[in-house]
């Protein structure tokens, strides 16, 4: 629409925010940064971006990891995700198909079973730290490994960091203020607990005691109680 408000996203602003959403869609803590990853190239590479991101974030609610289950057909290495969400099973099956890659020089993985199979293509970002070219079906049911990207070429993150995301506000915001579903709530016990220092309910102070420029009256009901 034209003179639609947008804004200009910052790698770090996409990471923080994703992440929280991440985490708010149930994604387990040992898996968090991975899949935190994995909303971020679906963000930025070609494709949807964040206008699908909602949508795929239920999707996420709805699925959990799992194992893969791994057959021989031939040549080929079959992966059955047992319809669990791509961000969960993707970098696992990038791993494989590197793996295969460099061991025989054919790296394709054949994918079975996997909700929001579309999703794979996030392994053309997910195979760049490999220094790699990772491609996936437009059906999402096989990832190969292309060989290796051109070492000059920018890779994804690179170009979020240089140009940044332009993003229309209208979708942005409803994301930000959604991403506050996964923080703990703002209250006087909370704050008791912020930084780097723990204020006790006497208004004892535990942790830091230099001489800082933080303001601790918000930390007690009476900041005549704090003794330093």
């Amino acid at each position: 629409m034209s003179g639609e408000p947008m804004l200009l996203l910052s790698l770090r602003e996409c990471r923080l925010i994703l992440e929280r959403l991440v985490q708010a869609a149930g994604a387990p803590p040992g898996l968090l940064h991975a899949v935190r990853d994995c909303a971020l190239y679906s963000a930025i590479l070609p494709g949807p971006g964040l206008a699908a991101m909602a949508g795929h974030l239920e999707a996420l609610r709805a699925s959990k990891p799992l194992r893969l289950a791994l057959t021989e057909k031939g040549d080929r290495l079959v992966a059955d995700a047992n319809g669990q969400h791509a961000w969960y099973a993707a970098p696992t099956i990038l791993d494989l198909a590197v793996a295969r890659y460099r061991l025989t020089g054919i790296g394709n993985v054949v994918v079975e079973n996997l909700a929001e199979p579309g999703e794979l293509r996030i392994v053309a970002g997910l195979a760049e730290p490999y220094g790699l070219l990772g491609v996936a079906t437009p059906r999402g049911d096989e990832v190969a490994i292309a060989g290796p990207r051109p070492a000059e070429a920018a890779t994804a993150l690179e170009r979020l960091r240089r140009d940044g995301l332009p993003t229309p506000a209208a979708i942005w915001w409803p994301l930000y203020h959604a991403s506050h579903a996964a923080l703990a709530p703002d209250t006087f016990e909370s704050r008791r607990h912020a930084g780097t220092v723990r204020v006790e309910a006497d208004g004892r102070i535990v942790g830091r005691n230099d001489e800082d420029e933080t303001d601790l009256s918000m930390l007690t009901p009476d900041p005549s109680l704090l003794h330093y």
